[in-house]
């Protein structure tokens, strides 16, 4: 990266897939620029269809992670990126209703089978009429 890159205050905004698009990532995405206003936020929605380690690359592009839960949990991508911030001594930030709240613990987050569920969950409490 060169040095012109690095002077931009970069944000990785770790959450479940299940909110790309959705009114409440758009809520998230405005709370993370109120508190970082001239950083570039980095949302892995716009790319889609990678591998962790490429998730994990984008976090080493970032200079903080901010993350939010599901239903209460960490789901297992947002979990494998946060964790592997704090390894890097970023800062992380985890997203709680209007506030971000600045953690230095490795979080405990659900294996993929049960995201995948938590996900099936979400959908029927939120996306039926």
């Amino acid at each position: 990266m060169n040095d012109d890159a690095m002077k931009v205050l970069r944000v990785y905004y770790a959450h479940a897939i299940c909110l790309y698009g959705t009114e409440r990532e758009k809520k998230e995405l405005l709370l993370i620029r109120e508190k970082f206003k001239d950083a570039e936020i980095i949302n892995p929605v716009n790319y889609q269809g990678h591998l962790m380690d490429f998730y994990l690359r984008l976090v080493d592009k970032c200079h903080i992670v901010v993350f939010s839960r599901l239903l209460g949990k960490v789901t297992a991508g947002v979990g494998k990126e946060v964790n592997y911030a704090l390894k890097k001594d970023k800062d992380v930030y985890m997203l709680n209703s209007e506030s971000l709240i600045l953690i230095k613990s490795p979080v405990k987050f659900i294996s993929r089978q049960s995201t995948r569920e938590l996900y099936r969950e979400w959908w029927l409490r939120y996306k039926t009429v």
